[in-house]
């Protein structure tokens, strides 16, 4: 199994991880000590949507749509009182328009977004770090015989 780890699920014993050949949720048991590769997902109302770690570069995916992250895309999160609206452009069309409640805290006296809990404002700022493209890009000595599917998403 290729997995990549939920990025809010948190769990001292079972935790929730994306079957990225079968692109299915699946829960394991920690003392298992599954093998997870760098990337998170979230299931926001029904739809998979993450970030990995391939030979190419960062991959984006929703569902069964595969997003490799070059120049040909930009993520957006536009705030409107207590709801977010995220935006994933590729090739200058909308590819994904998701609105949901804002997940803020208090830091300094101001409210602000909550990169440890909201994955898309941890997104938008994490591909703006200098860091993030070389992060997501695996080298040849990082891959593992089960890692096709990294190779097969990246095409």
């Amino acid at each position: 199994m290729t997995l990549i780890r939920n990025f809010r699920h948190r769990s001292t014993f079972v935790c929730k991880g994306l079957d990225l050949l079968a692109m299915k949720e699946v829960e394991i048991i920690r003392e298992k000590q599954a093998e997870f590769r760098r990337g998170y997902y979230i299931n926001h109302e029904g739809q998979l949507l993450g970030i990995v770690a391939t030979p190419k570069g960062p991959l984006f995916f929703c569902n069964d749509e595969n997003y490799l992250l070059e120049d040909n895309f930009k993520f957006q999160l536009l705030h409107h009182g207590k709801e977010n609206t995220f935006l994933f452009s590729w090739e200058g069309a909308i590819k994904q328009h998701i609105v949901y409640p804002r997940m803020l805290y208090r830091k300094d006296g101001q409210w602000v977004d909550d990169m440890i809990q909201d994955f898309f404002t941890w997104l938008v700022a994490a591909v703006k770090r200098k860091k993030f493209y070389s992060f997501y890009t695996l080298n040849e000595e990082e891959l593992q015989e089960n890692d096709v599917i990294l190779l097969k998403l990246a095409q």
